[in-house]
């Protein structure tokens, strides 16, 4: 096997996670010796600078870039070459990055631009959008009102259903997929969904790090839109119980609640919702996919149906 030359590859502050040239040596704000990325080029497609690492995973390593054509800054991230070494997987990859970059909807994270690097890794450039993570919104509230888990879900039903009628499934859809925009009077007016590019990386990864897949997919099949459905199902009972639907020590051992473990009722630990909005949630929360609602859509309308009679 040929040595690997890192002499080219972008060079990272461990400390302030700051990019920096393959040349330099130290961090000038940390005093610390610099690491290289693996085989990551400072500048990706001769266009996106490198500048901040934000991320990284077993999917691969998210930074911030400074568009150098258009000046904007964007977020790149950078799938490694492991992850997406099957040609099959790389020619899936492009097919659903390039419906991914056709996708225009207001609650749809742009993404910009896509392809291979030299290395066999894959990188993606995606809009920057200034707003907390529905996880950390959870970890700052707790519990969310019915109202506020029904504004969330909604937005997020029409932003995958306009995906979905593309012909794209997200296949990881959780809350930190989804950002919460400010609006200008410092409350939240919206959300962004995000990684739709990544979709069929995601389904190539490990099982192991898909615990929270639906059931369906946890058996070897497919995913497909029922089973972002069911990942919306779990978004809301989290949002509106103030806990994950369900908990475990072992991926294993969660992935065994999600295949034979019936819900708790969502009643119980959210009183004031109304049955109609429970029942949306946990019909979208059945183990076959089949007793789930059939698309995003009617999805939404069964949430729509609580407001409608209020």
């Amino acid at each position: 096997m040929p040595l690997q030359d890192h002499s080219t590859a972008v060079r990272k502050c461990v400390s302030c996670q700051r990019c920096f040239d393959p040349k330099a040596q130290f961090c000038p704000d940390c005093f610390i010796e610099l690491v290289s990325l693996e085989l990551i080029p400072p500048i990706i497609n001769s266009r996106y600078r490198l500048e901040h690492v934000v991320g990284s995973g077993a999917f691969g390593i998210a930074f911030t870039a400074q568009d150098l054509k258009d000046g904007r800054e964007v977020v790149v991230k950078v799938v490694r070459a492991g992850v997406i070494a099957d040609p099959r997987v790389q020619d899936q990859f492009l097919r659903e990055a390039r419906l991914a970059a056709q996708l225009s909807h207001p609650q749809i994270g742009a993404l910009y631009d896509y392809g291979m690097l030299p290395d066999a890794s894959a990188f993606l450039v995606l809009e920057l959008v200034r707003g907390r993570s529905l996880r950390g919104e959870m970890k700052r509230v707790g519990r969310f009102t019915p109202d506020q888990a029904f504004a969330i879900l909604s937005e997020t039903a029409s932003a995958l259903d306009v995906a979905h009628r593309a012909g794209l499934v997200h296949r990881d859809l959780r809350p930190e997929s989804i950002a919460i925009i400010p609006s200008a009077e410092s409350g939240p007016s919206g959300i962004k969904l995000f990684d739709f590019g990544l979709a069929v990386i995601t389904n190539n990864l490990p099982l192991s790090e898909r615990a929270r897949a639906s059931p369906g997919v946890l058996r070897g099949g497919e995913a497909d839109p029922q089973s972002d459905i069911y990942s919306l199902g779990l978004i809301g009972y989290e949002m509106l119980a103030g806990k994950p639907l369900f908990s475990a020590p072992q991926a294993g051992e969660l992935r065994a609640k999600h295949l034979n473990e019936r819900p708790q009722p969502l009643r119980l630990l959210c009183p004031e919702i109304h049955p109609l909005f429970e029942a949306a949630i946990m019909k979208a929360l059945e183990k076959e996919s089949w007793q789930r609602q059939q698309t995003v859509a009617e999805f939404k309308r069964d949430l729509s149906r609580v407001h409608s009679i209020r």
